[in-house]
């Protein structure tokens, strides 16, 4: 049956990989050029293993691009992500963590004069800091044959940007669990805030 292309599996960057179906998923819908999805990203980074250490397995954490397009960077810096996932999926977390860490050095003043493949090669180098080669990654992000057909990750860039907007995700970060949208969550929750709510959904 002819039609569009479908992902090969579900979407989404699990944070641990699971042995078995979780109680809980929470997709965490990010930008990675979001100074918010920064703040939540790096609460989170504390967050997650604490809570998977005392709760194996019951939390899947999901990361869910999304490239908002009022930063054009934005979407380049989501392709460098997926581009880690392609080759080393292991990395994508270590590389979102890297990357919030640098986001200021990628807002709008720093990269207004920089060229695509200059920013490809920034990214790319700052995969290398989490053990993801350099020519790895920007063998993923080099042109496919033929017209206008992008690089070898734009397929899942498109498939991501589908997933975010059938869910009617457009503010960043937003929050599902199970499901449902989490509008409680706020980005600048503390680990004691985030305990509280998890405590509350392992019950």
């Amino acid at each position: 049956v002819m039609g569009p292309p479908l992902p090969p599996g579900p979407l989404g960057h699990p944070f641990s990989p699971s042995e078995k179906p979780p109680k809980i998923v929470i997709e965490l819908f990010h930008d990675l050029c979001c100074p918010f999805c920064k703040k939540m990203g790096q609460t989170l980074e504390k967050v997650m293993p604490s809570f998977e250490a005392k709760h194996p397995g019951v939390v899947q954490w999901l990361y869910m691009n999304v490239p908002q397009p009022w930063h054009a960077q934005s979407c380049l810096m989501h392709e460098a992500c997926l581009a880690v996932s392609a080759v080393k999926p292991t990395a994508t977390w270590p590389f979102i963590f890297a990357l919030y860490e640098k986001q200021a050095e990628y807002y709008d003043a720093q990269v207004t004069d920089l060229s695509k493949r200059q920013l490809y090669q920034k990214l790319a180098e700052l995969a290398a800091s989490v053990g993801v080669p350099t020519e790895d990654v920007m063998g993923k992000l080099g042109l496919v044959e033929g017209e206008n057909k992008g690089s070898q990750v734009t397929q899942l860039v498109k498939w991501y940007v589908k997933a975010h907007r059938i869910r009617s995700v457009h503010v960043t970060p937003t929050v599902f669990v199970n499901g449902i949208e989490a509008p409680q969550v706020q980005s600048g929750w503390s680990e004691d805030e985030w305990s509280e709510f998890l405590s509350g959904l392992v019950q």
